[in-house]
């Protein structure tokens, strides 16, 4: 499979909605969903909010988006500060990696991953960081063969969505 990774932009925007919309859908009867659900999330405006600030990659197979992934300079994805705070410098976090069922197990993931890291490090970041809830065994899975660490567990406010725990995870950078 040819996969062309590109930074995405608003032109993207229809595809990465039908993207989430496949993968919430390929997610809904699964025991490790992490809350992800048709138009509610992620939806085309997380992906709005990510590609305004130039932190989204889409990965194409053909004309089709095999895969999404948002990399910003805050831990939290969601009301972000107007500006990095200086723990900025440190890391990047991962907040939305998104594979569409059709390609799944197919090395997308790894190949956004990637993507994430060697943009992290061009940032002069000195970690890639994450959060995962811990039900998610595919993503925990994904993210330990690619490298990561898991650093703890932690309440990172959605336990009204049934998501009580996520685990921090981070990937170090070679300088």
């Amino acid at each position: 499979m040819n996969i062309t990774l590109k930074p995405a932009d608003v032109r993207d925007l229809d595809a990465i909605a039908d993207l989430y919309g496949a993968v919430c859908d390929g997610l809904a009867d699964k025991p490790w969903n992490p809350g992800w659900r048709r138009d509610a999330f992620p939806t085309r405006e997380d992906a709005a909010r990510y590609l305004s600030g130039g932190w989204g990659y889409v990965a194409w197979a053909g004309g089709a988006p095999a895969g999404f992934i948002a990399v910003t300079p805050f831990p939290n994805a969601e009301g972000e500060p107007a500006a990095p705070s200086p723990e900025t410098k440190e890391a990047l976090y991962i907040h939305v990696l998104a594979v569409h069922p059709g390609y799944q197990r197919q090395g997308v993931a790894s190949i956004l991953l990637d993507r994430a890291g060697a943009l992290a490090g061009q940032e002069g970041a000195k970690a890639l960081r994450l959060y995962v809830w811990e039900g998610n065994t595919p993503a925990i899975r994904t993210y330990e063969k690619s490298g990561f660490l898991r650093l703890g567990r932690e309440d990172i406010g959605l336990g009204e969505f049934g998501l009580d725990w996520f685990y921090l995870y981070e990937k170090q950078l070679s300088q």
